[in-house]
């Protein structure tokens, strides 16, 4: 990583609680409301509903849905494996493929989507330190002034191995582009980040929009809007 992009990832690290991350042992976001033509396209609420809260480890890549697909029941995403209740975690990822990316989602496809792209998110920006850097430089992008490209190692689940992440001066996070490649390769989304909240010196976007997007331009088209209510924080001991 050359000295610009060392020095913008490591500004937006102490922006978004420095070292403090690696003691997280969970953030638990209360779920609020899900919309936008992507959800609906693929079952929600038909198919698939909302946990009432998801309990994110992202140092260890774990998500826990607590109330799904029901109440009282479970999910678990855990570094790409997934399983509902008291089933065995099986690897989801290559079903999304051929025909598979057409779908209608089940509850086991939603919560390996949401459970890889909250625990990645969420794992920004510390995991852009193992990233291949591809560009760095200024943006005239709303509300960012610098924007950060890599290309993810292969065995992180995210949305694609090359992604764009904009910055405020200060480091925050406020938009994340990708392509969406378990739903299709033109599933090309501008992420912005919203309604930041802090706990415990860290903060959290309670309000994730993802717009359509043609190149670097967000067209006025709301393919997901999710929004979560106060996140908690739980720390451990380790290091």
């Amino acid at each position: 990583m050359d000295g610009e992009a060392l020095r913008l990832v490591e500004r937006a690290i102490a922006r978004h609680g420095g070292e403090r991350w690696s003691r997280i042992e969970a953030i638990e976001l209360p779920v609020l409301g899900l919309s936008g033509f992507l959800p609906w396209l693929k079952g929600y609420p038909r198919s698939f509903g909302l946990p009432r809260i998801v309990r994110i480890d992202p140092v260890r890549v774990r998500a826990v849905f607590l109330d799904y697909p029901r109440p009282g029941e479970r999910g678990v995403f855990d570094r790409g494996r997934v399983a509902l209740g008291e089933a065995e975690p099986v690897e989801h990822r290559a079903s999304f493929s051929g025909a598979g990316k057409r779908r209608r989602w089940s509850g086991l496809d939603a919560l390996y989507f949401f459970g890889y792209a909250l625990t990645h998110y969420h794992s920004l920006p510390w995991s852009l330190r193992d990233a291949e850097v591809l560009a760095v430089g200024p943006t005239r992008q709303s509300g960012a002034t610098q924007a950060l490209t890599v290309r993810f190692p292969r065995t992180v689940h995210t949305h694609s191995e090359v992604q764009t992440i904009y910055f405020a001066e200060d480091g925050l996070i406020v938009r994340h582009d990708y392509v969406a490649e378990v739903i299709s390769r033109l599933a090309r989304g501008a992420h912005l980040w919203l309604d930041y909240v802090e706990v415990k010196g860290i903060p959290i976007a309670t309000h994730r929009r993802v717009l359509t997007r043609i190149g670097r331009q967000a067209l006025p088209l709301v393919a997901l809007d999710a929004r979560f209510g106060t996140p908690e924080i739980i720390e451990s001991g380790r290091n």
